[in-house]
């Protein structure tokens, strides 16, 4: 199986099953290049883009499966070639609910280390890039300035500097933006909060998905999603009934959101529950391995019976060669 990360590793796998005549799996965390299109890293029309999109097709299709991580992401590729839509499977993202376990912030060392005990904390954690829409997140910390309400910002990336800037021009005092947490204390840093935010941009829907979510989903926490409105995190926020999502730019909606939850703490509590037996059910790390094991199954499988067939001129069933 191979990844796009980085995005060269599934061209390998393509020039190994020219020469050696074996399959390979590409797995797509995100679809270049198009994010690069969508950043302004390289113009859409460059000759450069013409020649990935080519190289693409060529891998999609020559390979043995298809793994995508959403179903905006299949959207994608689909569109680019839609040859090979049979065989892409969608397999989320995970987080392990054993390891974040919802903990009452009087009870969470870094809740009460950042003074956020008595607080209504909304909490961004993971990467500031391109990617994502800091932007909304911001212009809602102005909204609620003079709100008992603080915004937690943890992670880097290519926006964390703009949003420390921002934060002191508009002398925000009820932001405070921390580094990435060491691993060991994610399962506090996460659950330090009232509300977990996500954020995407909206030309980045469908070439992304951000892992943060199954985390906010562990965390028992309510979660609110900035992102488009055709979004695959809207649906499962509906069918999971875990939070709200809000269209870019809509940060009057997600103050309001906020004080939704701020006066109504049952929702809050019932929303957050909601999310992480959703998780339970979906996304843990046994159902999603469960999933790989049966996209790697089915490919063994035939590829075992075609070696069969060649070799005695029989049809060997999948459930013969299990027992073998």
């Amino acid at each position: 199986m191979l990844p796009t990360a980085p995005p060269f590793l599934p061209v390998l796998g393509y020039l190994l099953h020219f020469v050696c005549q074996r399959p390979y799996i590409c797995l797509l965390y995100d679809i270049y290049p198009d994010v690069a299109i969508a950043l302004n890293v390289v113009p859409a029309r460059h000759w450069s883009v013409r020649l990935w999109h080519l190289v693409n097709r060529h891998v999609w299709r020559n390979a043995a499966h298809i793994i995508v991580l959403s179903s905006t992401m299949e959207e994608c590729i689909t569109r680019h070639c839609p040859e090979v839509a049979p065989k892409v499977s969608i397999i989320h993202n995970w987080a392990d609910p054993n390891r974040i376990v919802p903990i009452p912030k009087q009870h969470n060392w870094f809740a009460v280390k950042h003074q956020l005990t008595d607080v209504f904390t909304v909490l961004y954690s993971g990467n500031m890039g391109r990617c994502h829409d800091m932007g909304t997140l911001l212009e809602t910390a102005i909204h609620l300035k003079d709100e008992p309400v603080q915004f937690v910002l943890i992670g880097d990336g290519a926006q964390r500097k703009a949003c420390i800037e921002f934060v002191e021009r508009y002398g925000l005092k009820n932001v405070l933006i921390l580094p990435y947490q060491d691993k060991q204390d994610l399962p506090y840093s996460l659950t330090a909060c009232d509300l977990a935010l996500v954020s995407v941009s909206p030309n980045m829907e469908g070439l992304i998905a951000p892992s943060k979510f199954y985390s906010a989903l562990a965390s028992g926490r309510p979660v609110a999603v900035v992102c488009s409105p055709h979004s695959y995190l809207c649906q499962i926020l509906a069918d999971a009934n875990c939070g709200q999502a809000f269209r870019n730019g809509d940060s009057a909606g997600l103050t309001e959101f906020i004080r939704t939850l701020m006066t109504h703490p049952e929702l809050a509590e019932h929303m957050g529950q909601a999310g992480r037996q959703y998780l339970q059910k979906h996304f843990t790390p046994e159902v999603i391995s469960q999933q790989y094991s049966k996209v790697f199954w089915n490919i063994v499988s035939k590829n075992l019976t075609d070696y069969e067939l060649t070799r005695y001129g029989t049809d060997i069933t999948t459930n013969q060669i299990a027992d073998s």
